[in-house]
């Protein structure tokens, strides 16, 4: 369930969001600052689920460039295949920075 609430608001009631987002089995806010959209709050599984597709889709992005350069009936030196790695190694990286701790 998809719920709206303002900044002004979430501050007041930040404990009741928080334990029905984390208890409340689906439930969701986006908050909104002078009527915009601004952040989501998600329950952790949400934000884990989210977390893998973009996984997924970074391990999916590289290997569409890799068959690309295949399609174009060329096969990748070395170098390139470094850079591809390291390019797919930094953003997986980066997407676990952001992911706050499991502890």
């Amino acid at each position: 369930m998809l719920r709206t609430i303002s900044a002004s608001d979430l501050r007041t009631r930040i404990k009741w969001v928080l334990n029905e987002v984390g208890y409340g089995r689906g439930v969701q806010y986006v908050v909104q600052k002078f009527g915009e959209p601004t952040a989501a709050i998600v329950s952790m599984e949400d934000f884990q689920f989210l977390q893998e597709i973009k996984q997924q889709q970074a391990t999916a992005s590289l290997r569409e460039r890799i068959a690309n350069m295949r399609a174009r009936n060329r096969e990748l030196d070395p170098g390139e295949l470094h850079d591809l790695i390291e390019a797919a190694r930094t953003e997986f990286y980066q997407s676990r920075s952001r992911q706050p701790d499991a502890h």
